[in-house]
């Protein structure tokens, strides 16, 4: 049994493991082996993602007061909060994907912008694009935006040196 000092330390690092962060998702990884969580972690890891397994007592003290508050619904039985730091789709994606290519786990809802969300909702947060998918597309559109533009002007100036041209023939006949 951990001891009062080793609470208060593993609550800190919970209260930091929320900080700085975009998305909780919490889920139930029972049934993983070690490997599979470890698989797990290092996919996170590329979605610049982080899982944590806590006492829900000790997670419900972490988060009193933040914007992850709504965990406390959620942790009940075997916990495990995968928190996202810059895109919230990514975490929601790389949960939602592996759980199913290995069928265990299951997602009991997360917390988003201090809202709690549920199941159905992480879910349809991973069907959506990633950041750098959406910051693509967006570049796409101004390019061809400006690829048109350009088009145009390269058009106008070629009908001018048509005509100028048209006007020295006229003159020098």
């Amino acid at each position: 049994m951990a001891t009062k000092a080793r609470k208060q330390e593993i609550i800190s690092e919970l209260q930091d493991f929320f900080g700085d962060g975009a998305v909780a998702i919490v889920a139930d990884l029972s049934g993983l082996t070690v490997a599979e969580l470890t698989q797990f972690r290092r996919k996170l890891d590329k979605s610049n993602a982080k899982c944590r397994v806590a006492k829900n007592t000790l997670i419900k003290i972490a988060v009193s007061g933040g914007n992850f508050e709504p965990i406390k619904e959620l942790s009940k039985g075997p916990t495990a909060i995968i928190m996202g730091y810059e895109d919230p789709v990514a975490p929601a994606k790389t949960t939602v994907e592996f759980f199913k290519s290995i069928k265990k786990g299951t997602i009991r809802g997360g917390v988003l912008e201090g809202r709690s969300i549920s199941t159905d909702e992480v879910k349809g947060l991973a069907e959506l694009p990633s950041r750098e998918q959406l910051l693509a597309s967006i570049m796409g559109g101004l390019d061809s935006g400006a690829r048109g533009i350009a088009g145009i002007l390269e058009a106008m100036i070629r009908d001018i040196a048509v005509m100028a041209e048209e006007v020295a023939k006229k003159q020098a006949a």
